[in-house]
């Protein structure tokens, strides 16, 4: 996901309909407004200075954003350089990221921001110094200050997710990890259709996988647009919304694409 940059594509979910292993590019949009359903935690009892960070990465072998030693994830492996560069521990640091990709998950513009008791002159050694200790696959793209009141999580605008098809005899091994291979001809008049049904603000309870329970949150969201672009052989579908329950997004493309036909 990304704050003010549009995320990176990828693909797919399944819920017996189209691979889980495949994987979906997150991107988030804007820097102010909130989410009026919850109210973001204060770090008034942490004093001390705020940064932000726009980070892209490829999901391919990690375990996702959140926090966890073993599978290895974006989180853990960011927290790693903050401690090298800054010094200071995990605890203090309180690195919070706009949105917990999942697993194979990629980001062009991941926002995330972090605590020191201290502040920089100058933020381009960090900058390097970061992207210096991090694998190649994951980089920090911008940092900068931000002011108390900016949380990543809850002063985002919008979400995007864009989600890639690749729609052919025979898959391009480039998009391997960044596309779900679909051998049917797709609709994309259909596709469309049902996608528009999406846009607006509607209560998505049914959108959300049973596993996790999403159900003490405000299952009303709004859609602001749902595309179904056309690149060659590839189907790019982009969300973008005011936030999204756990998978629901992943779900509605389900149902778009069911609509192929």
């Amino acid at each position: 996901m990304s704050y003010g940059v549009v995320g990176l594509p990828s693909p797919l979910y399944s819920n017996g309909l189209l691979p889980s292993t495949n994987k979906q590019g997150v991107g988030v949009v804007g820097l102010e407004g909130t989410n009026n359903t919850v109210k973001p935690p204060t770090d008034d009892s942490f004093p001390g200075f705020k940064w932000r960070l726009v980070i892209a990465y490829d999901g391919t072998r990690y375990a996702g954003w959140q926090f966890q030693t073993s599978p290895p994830t974006i989180q853990c492996i960011v927290e790693k350089a903050l401690i090298r560069v800054t010094k200071l521990e995990r605890e203090d640091l309180r690195l919070v990221g706009a949105s917990r990709t999942d697993t194979g998950v990629h980001a062009w513009g991941q926002v995330a921001h972090f605590i020191t008791p201290f502040s920089y002159d100058g933020l381009e050694s960090i900058h390097a110094a970061l992207n210096g200790l991090l694998p190649p696959d994951i980089r920090v793209r911008e940092i900068s200050a931000a002011v108390p009141e900016f949380h990543a999580r809850f002063s985002a605008k919008s979400k995007i997710y864009h989600y890639k098809i690749y729609n052919d005899a025979v898959m391009d091994p480039f998009q391997h990890h960044y596309a779900y291979h679909s051998v049917y001809k797709l609709n994309t008049t259909l596709m469309r259709e049902a996608a528009e049904y999406f846009v607006g603000k509607h209560d998505f309870s049914a959108f959300v996988n049973i596993q996790r329970n999403d159900r003490a949150l405000n299952p009303v969201k709004s859609i602001f647009r749902f595309d179904v672009i056309e690149m060659g052989a590839l189907l790019q579908l982009e969300v973008e919304g005011s936030g999204f329950l756990y998978r629901q997004v992943r779900n509605m493309v389900n149902h778009s694409y069911c609509s192929r036909l």
